[in-house]
């Protein structure tokens, strides 16, 4: 984010970041006052240490994760040593919930309610509540989706637009609100495409070509993000079964898949996390995780 960028528009969450959020003991400090805390000596030194330690946790945010894969990929990162946000829509008691766990592993947590078929509104609601909780962002996962089907005929604008609203023009501007702080941690954007973005099915004819959108972004954002942010994106096959899926439609898919089973969101959860430690030299990418389907 360049605020010094005369072509750049500036939008209405870039102000958040130059503001002092209030907390509930007065204006926010970037250090703890010695005179305040009445410590001198080794005391203040041992305490200073502790302090930096604590605000040097990781911080992952994770959007739509009150359910499923989200919450698989916010649980596993946590479980890993990741502070938390997490966006969700609906979901309000799956997100209390998810919250509750979070913190019951030590994690920080900050839970946004957020549309994210409103992009512009949505992103400025999540930098006020990240920001308010965290000084820092190591980690954005664009988990958020919505599985819309619609042939060519049934195609609305309002279908389009949600769409792509959420998988296209959500990831941008959460990168774009969110740059200077993944560049400064050297973090890492990993997103939820699909294995359908190269292989549509006319009867998603929209959702296929928004995954696809979200797909060709994460390569642009990749260039324009690096050396400093790595950009991938994750291509699941079938992760988790819809509770109403036929199971003679489910046979007839694990038939084409070599390992002959579903994934798991635990499955993708892990990929996430490989990808945001120990996967460092990774970017650009879009992988398949699903179990050989894409080469059949």
């Amino acid at each position: 984010m360049n605020l010094a960028g005369a072509s750049r528009p500036v939008r209405r969450w870039q102000f958040v970041f130059e503001s002092r959020l209030p907390t509930p003991y007065g204006p926010r400090r970037s250090r703890p006052d010695p005179s305040f805390l009445g410590m001198t000596g080794n005391t203040l030194q041992r305490a200073s240490k502790c302090y930096s330690a604590a605000m040097s946790s990781r911080v992952a945010l994770v959007t739509g994760a009150a359910k499923r894969v989200g919450r698989a990929i916010a649980l596993h990162l946590a479980r890993g040593g990741f502070d938390i946000a997490f966006t969700y829509h609906s979901s309000a008691d799956e997100a209390r919930s998810l919250e509750e766990e979070l913190r019951q592993l030590g994690r920080r947590v900050a839970a946004v309610r957020a549309d994210l078929t409103d992009p512009d509104n949505a992103v400025l609601d999540i930098v006020r509540g990240v920001t308010a909780e965290f000084d820092r962002l190591d980690v954005l996962v664009n988990n958020a989706s919505l599985y819309l089907p619609a042939k060519l005929a049934e195609t609305t604008p309002a279908v389009m637009r949600n769409l792509m609203a959420i998988h296209f023009e959500s990831p941008l501007l959460l990168a774009q609100a969110f740059e200077a702080k993944l560049r400064a941690s050297r973090g890492h954007i990993v997103s939820m495409s699909d294995l359908l973005a190269d292989r549509p099915w006319p009867q998603y004819l929209a959702y296929c070509a928004s995954k696809a959108a979200l797909s060709n972004l994460t390569k642009g954002l990749a260039k324009e993000l690096a050396p400093e942010v790595t950009v991938n994106a994750i291509a699941p096959g079938v992760v988790e079964w819809p509770a109403d899926y036929p199971e003679a439609e489910r046979e007839k898919y694990l038939k084409r898949v070599p390992l002959g089973r579903a994934g798991s969101p635990e499955d993708v959860a892990q990929l996430v996390h490989f990808l945001v430690t120990e996967g460092a030299y990774i970017t650009g990418q879009i992988i398949p995780l699903d179990g050989g389907r894409s080469v059949t």
